[in-house]
């Protein structure tokens, strides 16, 4: 638990705080002018104060995160042992991660979704058997890829190399599907389960029903708050960010809608 201070620190340093009171000022100045410039702005400073302080507390992206991260629930047991597959289910984890360009040249960083995704599939196998297939986010010169590195990580905690699938030349989320479809032979195989992030799950799931696969959702690396605090609604750094993310998806639904890839 934070304490009192540590709450006082993180406001202090927050830049939106100061954007706010910035704003507020102004705002307070053209109500106060009779006329002129300052008071023909008037609304549509307070206007953008609002806009402002919505962008800038936790409690709007969480909030819109969460219902996001509600389209999916988490399958049972039993949906997963039905799903085919002799040794046990067939199982896409989409790839989370970046890269990053040094003197030497690029090297892959696996971040907290990746870790996140790569555990919980080892967590599955370890529980169910079946096979993993990693897919997508090569380096920009071929030499590696974030899907190699997270396979590399299954290994790593037990799960034999016979049992792993790579996919390495897909660079977004509609070929992380088309391109492992093509290599694994999803649709033959009868439903697959697919596991990403649980943001990440609504276009997921619809690019994979635009590419013929027939998929088990199943969520992870849940990030939403569901019990709202009074730092909720207090501005943060990371509070734009995370609402960014949600607006990437959002976007990315309506951009795969108009590519025809649903």
């Amino acid at each position: 638990m934070r304490s009192l201070l540590t709450d006082l620190v993180h406001l202090l340093l927050a830049m939106p705080l100061y954007v706010l009171l910035g704003l507020a000022w102004a705002t307070w100045r053209a109500y106060r002018t009779k006329a002129g410039r300052w008071h023909r702005w008037r609304h549509a400073l307070a206007l953008l104060w609002g806009i402002v302080y919505a962008i800038s507390i936790p409690a709007t992206a969480n909030t819109l995160l969460a219902h996001l991260e509600a389209w999916w629930p988490v399958p049972t047991d039993a949906q997963l042992q039905a799903l085919p597959g002799a040794d046990g289910p067939r199982m896409l984890v989409l790839t989370a991660g970046w890269f990053r360009k040094t003197d030497t040249g690029y090297r892959v960083v696996m971040g907290a979704p990746s870790w996140e995704r790569t555990e919980k599939a080892v967590e599955l196998h370890q529980r169910f058997g079946g096979r993993l297939m990693f897919a997508g986010a090569p380096l920009p010169d071929g030499s590696d890829s974030v899907a190699q590195h997270m396979a590399a990580a299954a290994q790593r905690l037990g799960v034999p190399a016979s049992a792993i699938g790579v996919e390495t030349k897909s660079i977004n989320t509609h070929e992380n599907l088309l391109f492992s479809e093509r290599q694994f032979g999803l649709r033959a195989q009868g439903r697959v389960l697919l596991l990403t992030s649980a943001i990440h799950l609504p276009r997921s799931v619809a690019a994979a029903h635009g590419v013929g696969l027939d998929v088990l959702p199943y969520p992870c690396d849940f990030r939403a708050d569901t019990a709202l605090k009074w730092q909720h609604f207090v501005p943060s750094n990371e509070a734009p960010g995370a609402l960014e993310e949600v607006l990437h998806e959002w976007l990315g639904l309506a951009m795969y809608a108009l590519r025809g890839w649903l």
